[in-house]
């Protein structure tokens, strides 16, 4: 009986609702139309603000990251706010960006993670899987705007670089790997440019990414060179050459051994290892030439077979032919490379170019007719092995 009266209740309000509406129509109307206008109007400025940078700042966690992004040279017309970094192209870009970092960030503000004293140490930072997006603005702002990118063809190498993930596979290279601590704060991006503006090589045991963020500004150079070579697209890493410790790499002086290069180029390493410009000409009947001296404008034809102090085994040097850190076969196939010795180096190593000798005949019948110069590779490298170059010819074929 009770449910009865109890729904006859529910039914007679109703019925008394509808009828005031009815009544009253019109006001009913006016009402319905300023709430709507109120909420398009209050939503599209609610919505323009959640886009801004003042509302990513308005939690405490935000707060180091707001500063920074507004004191940098990124907060300019083109970058405008947060999301222009941070949010991917299109809706499924947004609908990420709000479900992946924002509900987390909301999600742990609204629990006071950042406040508590076990985890007041954490520090906010993106999500793994929003970096890749982070990177893909990178590229598209500064490929979009030259006047953002001082060298294109960097754009190219780093987009074509690969680095070797935990489970062994190549991943992709962002610009984050080096550029880290331009917008937002980062003690190691600022400790490391500490580094490279004194001059002071630091020592310890690093990773890979400490590699590229402190090289980035001691050696932009090198970093440029290495994106730009075979390596950087096989994920050969700096670390995988030169190893961890950066006091041995400074104690020897950045230098690689042939029989390092070895451990991946088998075949050539072993090739370069008989030849003569790995063994070197005797120039001196010593027992050793680990303690040998060498004058440095000597060092640079003989470093094809100089041992260092810290050697272990065969000494030499790949960098002769193959500058570094480009490492590319096309320079090394290049004549310039045998001529820094043998035409433009010392007396002793200079070829006799004269007009009654073999190569100045030939280099000089070659003009005359209009051919293009030949390499010396054509004849001195042995068709059989390919890093053995000698004096002998062999399988002579010019056209």
């Amino acid at each position: 009986m009770s449910c009865e009266c109890l729904t006859d209740k529910v039914v007679n309000t109703i019925k008394t609702v509808f009828e005031q509406i009815n009544k009253r129509k019109k006001l009913i109307g006016v009402l319905l139309i300023i709430l709507v206008a109120v909420g398009i109007v209050g939503g599209r400025k609610f919505w323009h603000y959640a886009e801004s940078s003042e509302f990513c700042g308005s939690c405490h966690e935000m707060d180091v990251h707001y500063d920074s992004f507004m004191s940098s040279n990124h907060h300019n017309e083109h970058v405008h706010a947060c999301h222009t970094c941070h949010i991917g192209p299109g809706l499924k870009g947004f609908l990420h960006a709000k479900l992946s970092d924002g509900a987390h960030d909301s999600f742990e503000h609204s629990r006071k993670t950042y406040l508590t004293s076990e985890n007041s140490g954490l520090f906010i930072t993106i999500a793994e899987d929003s970096v890749p997006i982070v990177n893909g603005n990178c590229t598209r702002c500064h490929t979009d705007n030259p006047e953002y990118t001082k060298d294109p063809t960097h754009m190219e190498s780093v987009a074509q670089s690969k680095r070797v993930g935990e489970d062994g596979s190549l991943k992709g290279f962002f610009c984050t790997d080096c550029h880290i601590g331009v917008v937002h704060p980062s003690w190691s991006a600022d400790v490391y440019k500490e580094y490279a503006e004194k001059k002071v090589p630091p020592f310890g045991i690093f990773v890979e990414n400490d590699c590229y963020a402190c090289h980035r500004h001691a050696t932009p150079k090198v970093v440029k060179e290495w994106t730009a070579s075979p390596h950087s697209k096989g994920g050969v890493s700096c670390i995988a050459c030169h190893g961890n410790d950066h006091g041995v790499i400074v104690e020897r002086g950045g230098k690689v051994l042939p029989n390092k290069c070895g451990e991946c180029h088998e075949s050539m390493y072993n090739d370069f290892a008989k030849s003569k410009h790995f063994n070197g000409r005797i120039v001196a009947e010593i027992a050793s030439t680990k303690d040998v001296t060498m004058r440095d404008d000597c060092k640079k034809c003989h470093m094809l077979g100089l041992n260092q102090p810290w050697d272990e085994g065969g000494g030499g040097s790949c960098e002769g032919c193959h500058p570094k850190h480009l490492f590319s076969r096309e320079n090394a196939s290049d004549s310039k490379v045998c001529k820094n010795c043998h035409i433009g180096g010392p007396s002793h190593a200079q070829l006799d170019l004269g007009p009654k000798s073999m190569h100045g005949n030939l280099f000089a019948t070659r003009r005359r007719e209009g051919k293009p110069e030949i390499k010396c590779q054509t004849c001195h490298s042995d068709p059989y092995s390919h890093h053995n170059f000698n004096r002998n010819v062999g399988m002579l074929s010019i056209d």
